[in-house]
C-alpha cells in the first residue's frame, strides 16, 4: 500500500465525530504507517505526515490529542521544528509516543518532554502500539479530567469571592459618602468623622485586594523569566530578625491581637529584598489572626544554622484538611460559604510563590480545629 493511498484512509475528516481521539502520526516507513493505520481502525480520526515540517504545520493546525512520531524524525528535523512543540505552543503539554529501532541500544529521551511521553521498539504488533495508545490517552485524558475539576473549584471560587471582594467595600464607600454630602448640614461632627473612618477602613481593604491582585500578576511573570529569577536569588543578605518583628507586631496591632502574638526569634541572615520579605510575614500571620480565636496565640519563630534559615508561624485556629492544604492556590477560599472572612484567597499563595521564587521551601501542617503551621525554609 503506497503512502498516498494510507493518507486517503486516515484523511476521511468527515468520519470524525465528536467522541473520537485525534492522533497525529509523523512517519515516513510505509510499514510502521501501515500497521498504526490497521490498528486503529474506524477508532480514532488520524493524521498522516512524512516530513517534520509537515507534521508541525498538522499539529498546530490540528490540535492533535496524541502525537505518535518517528525517533530520528523529530531529533534530525531541519531547525528542530518538532522541538518546538515542547516548547510553550498550546500542545505543548499532549503525550508522544515515540517509534524507535529494535536495534537501538539506549536512547535518551529529547530535551522536551513530559510526563505522558512514551517509548516504542520497531517493528510492533498493532495490539502492541494500540495498548501504548490506549494508556497514552487514558493516563492523560484522566489528568485533563482532574485538572478541568480543579479549573472549575478555581472558577467558582473566583465568581463567589471576586463579587463581595470588591463590591463590598465599594459600596461602603459610595454609601457613606452619599450620605455625608447629601446631609452633611444635618450631620453633627463625631457622625461625620465615624463615616469617614468606615469609608478610610473600606478603602484601606479595597487596596489590599487590588495590590495583591497586581502582586500576584507580577509574581506569575517573574517566574517565567528565568533572568528575573536569577536577579532574585542574588539579591543582598539581611538579617531578618527586625524586619520580621516590626512586621508580625504590625499584622497584630491590625487584628486587634497584640497580646496574642508571640516571638521567638533568633538572629540569622537571608538573601532576599526587604519589601518581599514583609509580604510573606504580613500574608502568613495576617491570615493565621483571621482563622483563629481572639485570645488564642500565634507563634512567629525564626531557627537559624550554618545550613538553613527556618521562618515558622502557627496558630490554634479552624485548621484546614489535607485535601484543602494540597489544594490552596490562587483566588481559593474554603468553607467560604460556612464562615464569613474577608480576602480574595491570595495571601498563602503569594507567600508561597516568593518562597519558591528565591529557592525557599513552603509546607503547611494542619490539622481541622486544632490550627496550622506555615514553615518556610531558605538554604544557605
Amino acid at each position: 500500500m503506497n503512502r498516498n493511498s494510507l493518507g486517503n484512509l486516515s484523511n476521511n475528516r468527515y468520519k470524525k465525530v465528536i467522541w473520537m481521539k485525534n492522533i497525529l502520526l509523523i512517519e515516513n516507513d510505509d510499514s510502521s504507517i501501515k500497521t498504526i493505520v490497521t490498528a486503529l481502525g474506524e477508532n480514532y480520526y488520524l493524521d498522516v505526515a512524512e516530513t517534520a515540517t509537515k507534521g508541525y504545520g498538522l499539529a498546530l493546525k490540528n490540535a492533535p490529542d496524541l502525537v505518535i512520531c518517528n525517533k530520528h524524525i523529530y531529533d534530525s528535523s531541519e531547525n528542530e521544528v518538532l522541538h518546538r512543540l515542547r516548547d510553550d505552543s498550546f500542545i505543548s503539554t499532549i503525550p508522544f509516543v515515540y517509534l524507535i529501532n529494535k536495534d537501538t541500544v539506549w536512547v535518551e529521551k529529547p530535551d522536551k518532554t513530559n510526563a505522558f511521553d512514551y517509548f516504542i521498539s520497531k517493528p510492533f504488533k498493532r495490539n502492541e502500539i494500540l495498548k501504548v495508545i490506549k494508556l497514552a490517552l487514558e493516563k492523560y485524558t484522566a489528568v485533563l479530567e482532574k485538572s478541568e475539576k480543579k479549573l472549575q473549584d478555581l472558577m467558582g471560587s473566583i465568581s463567589f469571592a471576586l463579587p463581595h471582594e470588591f463590591f463590598t467595600p465599594l459600596n461602603g464607600i459610595l454609601g457613606f459618602s452619599e450620605i455625608i454630602v447629601k446631609d452633611f448640614d444635618h450631620l453633627s461632627k463625631p457622625e461625620i468623622l465615624q463615616m469617614l473612618g468606615y469609608i478610610n477602613s473600606d478603602a484601606q481593604r479595597l487596596k489590599k485586594i487590588t495590590e495583591n491582585f497586581l502582586a500576584f500578576a507580577q509574581l506569575e511573570m517573574i517566574s517565567r523569566d528565568p533572568d528575573k529569577v536569577n536577579s532574585l536569588r542574588t539579591s543582598y543578605f539581611i538579617n531578618p530578625k527586625d524586619i520580621i518583628i516590626q512586621t508580625a507586631n504590625q499584622a497584630a496591632a491590625e487584628a486587634d491581637r497584640a497580646d496574642d502574638l508571640i516571638l521567638e526569634i533568633e538572629d540569622g541572615v537571608l538573601r532576599m529584598t526587604e519589601s518581599y520579605l514583609k509580604k510573606i510575614i504580613t500574608e502568613i500571620v495576617s491570615n493565621a489572626f483571621k482563622f483563629s480565636a481572639k485570645g488564642t496565640p500565634v507563634i512567629v519563630s525564626m531557627l537559624s544554622n550554618d545550613i538553613s534559615v527556618m521562618i515558622s508561624v502557627s496558630d490554634n485556629g479552624r485548621g484546614m484538611t489535607p485535601e484543602q492544604v494540597i489544594s490552596i492556590g490562587a483566588y481559593m477560599q474554603f468553607d467560604r460559604k460556612i464562615y464569613e472572612q474577608q480576602g480574595s484567597g491570595l495571601g498563602l499563595i503569594i507567600a508561597k510563590k516568593i518562597t519558591e521564587l528565591y529557592g525557599g521551601h513552603f509546607t503547611i501542617e494542619s490539622t481541622v480545629n486544632e490550627g496550622t503551621k506555615v514553615n518556610i525554609v531558605f538554604d544557605n
